[in-house]
């Protein structure tokens, strides 16, 4: 599992270019709003049809600030699966740590942590 600022698919290839790849962010101002956030995951192993879903969730009480849903279909269990999420206006309301879980029938099968960090920027020193 990936988080990045933007996927580009090359129509010719179907190669993927992962862009602006990252596991935290700073702000200077709460709550964090991430213009588009995207999420990439490639998977195999896998077998059917599945209902797969992505959450971002608060690692202290496991609330859930936002989801994507889709339907993984597997051919065989070799084949190799992408999946590509995109969270627009993806909002994370205090610095700490934050949780992206990948889950199919409601098991979560991977985990990825986030950071956020409150840089703190004071006024002009009066004297």
């Amino acid at each position: 599992m990936i988080l990045c600022d933007q996927v580009i698919t090359d129509v010719e290839t179907n190669k993927k270019s992962l862009i602006g790849i990252f596991d935290q962010v700073e702000t200077a101002a709460l709550p964090c709003v991430l213009h588009e956030l995207h999420v990439y995951l490639s998977l195999t192993d896998g077998h059917g049809t599945l209902a797969a879903a992505i959450l971002c969730v608060t690692e202290d009480e496991g609330e859930e600030l936002f989801r994507g849903e889709t339907e993984v279909e597997f051919t065989h269990p070799l084949q190799t699966v992408e999946l590509h999420f995109v969270f627009p206006h993806a909002r994370f309301p205090r610095p700490g740590e934050y949780r992206f879980q990948f889950s199919t029938a409601g098991q979560i099968l991977l985990e990825r942590r986030f950071f956020v960090t409150y840089l703190h920027c004071e006024g002009p020193a009066r004297g």
